[in-house]
């Protein structure tokens, strides 16, 4: 079955740019009629603040480009009961068990931006190309930031898969519709659907949604929990440090295994209220109660002031120094599979290379 051909693109980015896209519902503990929300409410960012933001960033090192390893091209699909997991950049990873292929907010844009010549550009290549990717049945969409919700990349991946389903917090349905989608499920927070037997649930987050200046929390934003054959898998999208990780461990019981940001997190000032760093990110996967964690968020796009290899070095001290071990937050490599079964996540052996 052929896509729905959807909008032209470039209308789609007008409506985004003039905060077209939004929620209409009935309020909630989280929607005012107008806007979502967190309890309590995020740090308001003046003008003021903005200024000394861009003053401290002048005193970065500036990025460079770099070149990462060949990647083997991902197996069609994985029937035994591990779980397969690729990193691509940012926080787009492949998920691959029982049968079913997952991508999480994907992008294979160059630059994450409303305009494709400038905005913040890639520094890496994505660790798997589009061309090479295995049939995708579903896409798990956090929010709608440029980093996480690329139109693009959407697109291209519905030219190659018609079928595919796309799973998002609420707002995003009318954004679906047009992109083309013939599939899509809005979820609000600790609401689940199912995708071949498997339940699939929005959390909370800690952070926050929009593409303008105009469309601030008009659409909500969240992570995933995953049902798999080895337990609950935790993608995080974006977040803070809250109080969330054990209401999830609460709720749902403690995560096999978690995808959790580390990047994007100076200066802490700013950062804090939406984005985790390392030492955050340990904290969480103790409270998650998981096995094993992946790091994301880290090395691909210059989106705040920390250093192109910082939160990979603050990760590499804490093993250093014994604080942690890989399996508490292991730095996956763009385009490398790994494998998680009998609560280990290690690099897939060439012999299981299919």
């Amino acid at each position: 079955m052929m896509a729905q051909r959807g909008r032209p693109l470039w209308t789609m980015a007008l409506k985004s740019l003039l905060g077209g896209y939004r929620y209409r519902g009935p309020r909630t503990g989280h929607f005012d009629g107008e806007r979502f929300g967190n309890q309590p409410g995020l740090r308001r960012i003046g003008f003021r603040d903005l200024w000394q933001l861009r003053r401290e960033r002048r005193h970065m090192t500036p990025w460079s480009w770099e070149e990462i390893p060949a990647a083997p091209t991902p197996v069609a699909r994985v029937e035994d009961d591990s779980v397969r997991i690729t990193f691509i950049n940012h926080a787009t990873f492949l998920i691959q068990f029982a049968g079913m292929n997952l991508l999480t907010d994907p992008v294979w844009s160059k630059r994450v931006s409303p305009l494709r010549w400038v905005g913040p550009r890639r520094f890496h290549a994505p660790g798997i190309p589009l061309d090479r990717l295995p049939p995708i049945d579903a896409v798990l969409l956090s929010h709608n930031h440029y980093d996480h919700c690329d139109f693009h990349t959407l697109r291209a991946l519905l030219r190659r898969n018609p079928r595919m389903r796309l799973i998002a917090p609420l707002g995003h349905d009318v954004m679906a519709e047009e992109l083309g989608f013939l599939r899509q499920e809005s979820l609000d927070w600790w609401s689940s659907c199912r995708l071949k037997g498997r339940a699939i649930t929005l959390v909370p987050a800690r952070h926050w949604g929009a593409r303008t200046l105009w469309d601030k929390c008009r659409t909500l934003w969240g992570g995933f929990v995953i049902e798999t054959p080895q337990g609950p898998l935790y993608f995080a999208g974006d977040t803070a440090y809250s109080d969330g990780f054990q209401r999830i461990r609460t709720r749902m019981g403690p995560m096999s295994l978690a995808l959790l940001p580390v990047g994007a997190y100076q200066p802490h000032w700013c950062m804090e209220d939406v984005h985790l760093e390392p030492h955050e990110a340990v904290r969480a996967h103790h409270e998650l109660g998981c096995q094993a964690s992946m790091a994301c968020h880290f090395g691909c796009f210059s989106l705040a002031n920390d250093g192109q290899h910082e939160p990979q070095g603050v990760v590499e001290s804490l093993r250093h120094h014994g604080h942690i071990d890989a399996q508490t937050l292991h730095l996956p490599t763009p385009g490398a599979p790994m494998i998680f079964r009998g609560g280990q996540l290690e690099p897939l052996a060439d012999a299981d290379r299919g």
